[in-house]
C-alpha cells in the first residue's frame, strides 16, 4: 500500500457513523480523513469538532481520491449495495454496515466485484468480535456441551425504532451471524413470522424457527416493543448449557450443568411419568475484559487491508446471512393491527 496508515472515509456520520469516526480514529494503524453525509449541517458539526477533516456531500467526490484507501459505509441499508459496488469499482476497500445487501443478488454481485478488483469487503457483524462469543465458539467446538441441541436468540428493548428497515432486517443480521459462527451447517427450514404493530408494512416483531442439518434446532425472537433490553443468547446441549448476554455493558457468559434420567422406572418397575432432573448447578464464567467488540471489528478490517488476507466477515461468508434474511421473508406470514 506505501503508506505507514490507512487512510478511511466514512460514508454516512449519523449515530453509527459517529462511532465509527472515533473507533478507527483511535487505531494506530488508521485515519479518518473524510466523511460524507447528505445533511450538511451534521457535515458542519463535525468539520468543527475535527479540524482538518474533509467534508462533502458527494460520494464520487470521495471515491476519486488517490489517498483514500477505505471506506467505512455507514448508511440505511437501502444504500448498501450502491455505494459498496461505487467504492469497489473506484478501488476501495470496503467496510459495509449489516445487512450486506438487500437480496442475495445485490450481494453476489458486491462479492464478485470485490474479488475482481482484489479488495476487502468487510461486513460489520460486530458480535462476532466479542471475545465472549469466541469463548461460547470455543466450549461448543471442544464438545464442552456435549451433543448440540438447540440455540435460541432474543434481541428486544424498546429503543432505536427505524423506519427505513423493519427488525428482521434490522436485527436479525447479528443473530444469523452469530448461528453461522457457532454452527457452520445448511440450514434445512426457516418459519418467519412478523407482525406490524407501529408502521403498516414495517414489521416491529419477528419469530423464527431454523432447523439445521443434524437436527440442531434455532429460534430468534426480535422486537422493538419490549419492556427490558436484552441481547441474549442460549445453547442447549446434553451435558450442559449456557447463556450469553451480548448487551456490551452486562456482557457474561453463565455454563449450566445438568442431567436428566431418561429411562426412570417408579417403585413397581414400570415407566414414570415424568423424567426426573438429577442435578442442575450454574456457574459464571470468568471471562479477562477485552476491548470493545468495535474496535476489534476496526482493527482486524485495517490488518486485513494491510496483509490481503480475507476477514472473519467477509462478503463471501456474509452472504450466507442475507440469503437466509430473504428467503426467510419470502416465505414469512405476517400479522399485526398497524394501519
Amino acid at each position: 500500500m506505501g503508506r505507514s496508515k490507512v487512510n478511511v472515509g466514512i460514508v454516512g456520520v449519523g449515530y453509527w457513523g459517529e462511532n465509527l469516526l472515533r473507533t478507527f480514529g483511535k487505531l494506530p494503524g488508521a485515519r479518518v480523513m473524510d466523511v460524507c453525509d447528505l445533511d450538511a449541517g451534521q457535515l458542519a458539526a463535525l468539520s468543527g469538532r475535527h479540524p482538518g477533516l474533509r467534508a462533502t456531500r458527494d460520494l464520487d467526490e470521495l471515491l476519486a481520491r488517490d489517498d483514500v484507501d477505505a471506506v467505512a459505509i455507514a448508511t440505511p441499508p437501502s444504500r448498501h449495495h450502491a455505494m459498496a459496488l461505487a467504492a469497489l469499482r473506484s478501488g476501495k476497500h470496503v467496510w459495509v454496515e449489516k445487512p450486506l445487501a438487500l437480496s442475495a443478488v445485490q450481494g453476489r454481485e458486491l462479492v464478485d466485484a470485490a474479488a475482481a478488483a482484489k479488495r476487502i469487503l468487510f461486513v460489520d457483524e460486530t458480535f462476532l468480535y466479542d471475545p465472549l462469543v469466541g469463548e461460547v465458539k470455543r466450549l461448543i467446538d471442544q464438545g464442552a456441551l456435549g451433543e448440540l441441541y438447540h440455540l435460541s436468540f432474543e434481541r428486544l428493548g424498546m429503543g432505536r425504532i427505524r423506519r427505513d428497515s423493519n427488525v428482521w432486517w434490522n436485527s436479525a443480521p447479528h443473530d444469523l451471524s452469530i448461528l453461522f459462527h457457532l454452527v457452520p451447517r445448511p440450514v434445512v427450514s426457516t418459519r418467519l413470522h412478523q407482525h406490524a404493530y407501529l408502521q403498516p408494512g414495517i414489521a416491529d416483531m419477528a419469530v423464527c424457527d431454523l432447523e439445521l442439518e443434524g437436527g440442531i434446532s434455532a429460534h430468534i425472537y426480535l422486537s422493538w416493543l419490549h419492556p427490558e433490553k436484552t441481547a441474549r443468547m442460549t445453547v442447549v446441549g446434553s451435558e450442559r448449557m449456557l447463556a450469553y448476554e451480548g448487551r456490551f455493558e452486562k456482557r457474561g457468559i453463565t455454563l449450566y450443568d445438568y442431567a436428566v434420567d431418561r429411562s426412570p422406572t417408579n417403585g413397581r418397575g414400570a415407566a414414570a411419568p415424568i423424567l426426573p432432573v438429577n442435578h442442575f448447578t450454574a456457574r459464571r464464567l470468568e471471562v479477562p475484559a477485552a476491548a470493545e467488540p468495535l474496535g476489534i471489528a476496526a482493527a482486524h478490517f485495517v490488518e486485513c487491508v494491510v496483509s490481503g488476507r480475507e476477514p472473519l466477515t467477509s462478503g463471501a461468508r456474509s452472504l450466507r446471512v442475507v440469503e437466509v434474511l430473504e428467503g426467510a421473508d419470502d416465505g414469512a406470514t405476517q400479522g399485526g393491527r398497524a394501519g
